[in-house]
């Protein structure tokens, strides 16, 4: 797609090969990126910037050495590759970095994921800063109770080609736009409740740009006034925007790194019934217009949809050639692409009902609804955790005031024993389509 950036891997490459490198790894990486920022109905801030850098593996008689540069003359080039080849010489041998089995490589057969927008070179710094500004004013100066109002339009366009001495070749391109606001207003006192929005889309036609500012407004009003509430266990509803946080740390400890360094709650997992039999987690690391869309990872293996956890089963560890050696198992991929969580037989096409936000508090009755996170953390050798919220405490389905001061603590695989219930109203703004969740019996610490 981009004869200059292929010519300069192949470049490096060679050089590499001149220095006695056997098996190398260069991936070669460009980004342009503009933001325009508004704060109180002006222009706060504008930036565009262009990036491009190398990265360099090295495999050099069992030793294994990383190094990146943005200086990319040949001269200059030479001469760092000639050092870097030096430096790896130097480190102690480990047999377990090579590159992967070729036979795992993706060959380059692909429809196109759709992740690029032309119209990214085509819109003008009047285009962007319009977006930004008349997100500002759908609120700006529209309540007494605004303290301020910052919005903020920004576009990427990111390209990676990768190649390696064993003859993998592979490049992606995707662009993406996103628009944002963050609104404060006046509570009682000192209080200063704030709230923000985002949208985001790999295609300028379909980035939302209407009722950004709203959003995040009528956010942070909902936020006044907020109340303590005992301790206890209540059903608990996480909210699309924070969902993702109950299910990073699965993936996480499913990676071959937390398995190999024995710093995993899933440690011999797979195989087993560990969690609720309605608990799906599934990768499509090929859906067509999303995030995470690809067809190889960072080492070119090639994608292809994994059922994680089946019913309540859990089907694979995330392993790459590295901890593949170093753990005796077979190779699967560095980590997900597109994972969806489903409640139920997701795997069965047209098995889910339409179910959002809404239809999940009715489902639950009465409980708390999180809409963000406070700090906290979790073991990811004992899968316990304890992390500050925030939220709504609800009852017949409805969100009746905003919380605060409240904590939940549990267990992972504890928490997903009791998941009860899950929408079907992930938000396509990032890699992960996880939708809205619930859970019953969650202890909260409050008053």
């Amino acid at each position: 797609m981009r004869a200059q950036e292929k010519d300069k891997a192949a470049e490096a490459l060679e050089i590499a090969r001149k220095y006695g490198c056997k098996h190398v790894r260069i991936t070669l990486g460009s980004n342009t990126q503009s933001s325009y920022s508004v704060r109180n109905n002006k222009t706060d801030r504008i930036q565009q910037a262009k990036s491009s850098s190398l990265f360099l593996q090295l495999f050099i008689d069992g030793r294994y050495g990383s190094f990146s540069t943005n200086r990319t003359s040949r001269k200059e080039l030479d001469s760092f590759i000639n050092k870097a080849s030096q430096a790896t010489r130097l480190l102690s041998p480990d047999d377990n970095r090579i590159l992967p089995d070729p036979s795992l490589y993706f060959t380059g057969e692909g429809e196109d994921l759709l992740q690029y927008d032309k119209n990214i070179t085509t819109l003008t710094p009047s285009d962007k800063k319009d977006i930004a500004h008349n997100c500002s004013a759908e609120i700006f100066g529209s309540d007494p109770s605004i303290i301020s109002v910052n919005s903020e339009y920004g576009d990427v366009e990111d390209y990676i080609y990768m190649i390696d001495s064993q003859g993998f070749e592979g490049e992606t391109i995707q662009t993406s736009f996103s628009l944002s606001c963050e609104s404060s207003v006046k509570g009682d006192g000192e209080s200063r409740p704030e709230a923000w929005w985002y949208e985001n889309s790999l295609f300028f036609d379909e980035l939302i740009k209407e009722r950004v500012g709203t959003k995040s407004l009528e956010r942070a009003k909902a936020r006044l006034n907020p109340r303590k509430l005992p301790s206890g266990k209540y059903n608990m509803v996480l909210e699309n925007t924070v969902s993702s946080r109950m299910i990073a740390p699965i993936i996480s400890a499913l990676n071959g790194a937390s398995i190999q360094q024995n710093n995993s709650f899933l440690k011999d997992a797979p195989g087993k019934k560990v969690f609720s039999s309605n608990f799906n987690l599934f990768d499509t690391p090929h859906l067509k217009k999303s995030f995470g869309a690809r067809y190889f990872d960072g080492e070119g293996i090639a994608t292809k949809p994994l059922k994680i956890i089946e019913n309540g089963v859990v089907n694979t560890y995330f392993i790459n050639t590295y901890y593949s050696r170093k753990l005796n198992m077979p190779v699967t991929i560095e980590g997900p692409s597109i994972p969806i969580c489903r409640f139920g037989s997701p795997f069965t096409p047209g098995a889910d009902k339409e179910k959002a936000l809404n239809d999940i508090l009715h489902e639950c009755n009465n409980g708390i609804l999180i809409t963000g996170f406070n700090g906290g953390n979790s073991n990811t050798s004992t899968g316990d955790f304890s992390f500050g919220i925030e939220g709504f405490y609800f009852e017949k389905g409805v969100p009746l005031y905003p919380l605060k001061e409240m904590n939940i603590t549990g267990n992972f695989i504890s928490l997903w024993n009791n998941f009860i219930s899950a929408g079907t109203d992930p938000r396509n703004t990032g890699r992960w389509l996880i939708p809205t969740l619930a859970f019953q019996n969650v202890n909260f610490s409050g008053i």
